[in-house]
């Protein structure tokens, strides 16, 4: 509220808001948080007129990382050259949310909404990891012979839900808003199976089973999860129009 009131006396005494025909970009604002502004998508409008809107909040996020789980010359004390291993984890994440609001007439400065919006997501995450070992049973024992294999761990994920909104736009000046959002909704999230993927079946089955004709793992399946209930943005959502 203070910076609200803050921003209302820089202001001015009026302030343009939507009149049909403009676009609309926003971020979130949390001035009290650890990170005060944020971008938990892109969120972009169109004003079909002064009374309704076209909206889409987009988010894609994707992230790798590199941890060495062993030096070189680590792995074993009569083979000092043996390699370096390394892990990476990485994820993948994708979110889209269209949807409509209806504006109310409010003030000069407020503009209340009410709206819809669907929610699709999917994603995935792998973990990838290095050994070194034999790949064949004649070999075990001969460390020159060893060869660095991975194994990578998958899952990933399907979502589907809807979203019933109210907010407001409170314009502190020309064509730029604070508000907030609140809303209803439910959503159901179908968890992929568990995946084993190995870049040398024979190393994977000496290391685990001691038996070069080992079968991989089974897929795990991870069933669903559904939600139903009340959700809000946490943040004050500050946002400009453009033509």
């Amino acid at each position: 509220m203070l910076v609200a009131a803050a921003l209302l006396m820089v202001g001015g005494v009026s302030a343009q808001k939507q009149t049909g025909g403009e676009k609309n970009l926003e971020v979130n604002f949390a001035p009290l948080g650890g990170n005060p502004i944020s971008i938990g998508g892109i969120k972009f409008r169109t004003f079909t007129s002064e009374n309704s809107a076209l909206r889409l909040n987009l988010f894609v996020g994707s992230s790798s990382d590199k941890t060495v789980t062993a030096q070189e010359g680590e792995l074993s004390l009569e083979d000092p050259t043996s390699p370096a291993l390394y892990s990476w984890d990485r994820s993948f994440d994708l979110t889209i949310r269209p949807g409509y609001e209806i504006h109310f007439d409010g003030t000069d400065r407020l503009s209340p909404y009410v709206g819809a919006e669907l929610d699709l997501g999917f994603g995935n995450t792998s973990t990838e990891d290095e050994s070194w070992g034999p790949n064949d049973v004649d070999n075990i024992g001969e460390l020159g012979n060893n060869v660095v294999w991975t194994e990578t761990n998958k899952t990933g994920y399907f979502r589907f839900g809807i979203n019933l909104l109210a907010g407001f736009d409170f314009y502190f000046a020309d064509n730029i808003y604070l508000g907030g959002e609140l809303g209803f909704g439910f959503s159901s999230m179908s968890m992929g199976d568990s995946t084993v993927e190995v870049s040398d079946q024979t190393a994977y089955n000496l290391a685990n089973f001691n038996d070069p004709d080992a079968d991989l793992p089974a897929d795990v399946e991870n069933g669903s999860t559904f939600n139903v209930g009340p959700n809000v943005n946490g943040a004050i959502r500050l946002g400009y129009l453009f033509n």
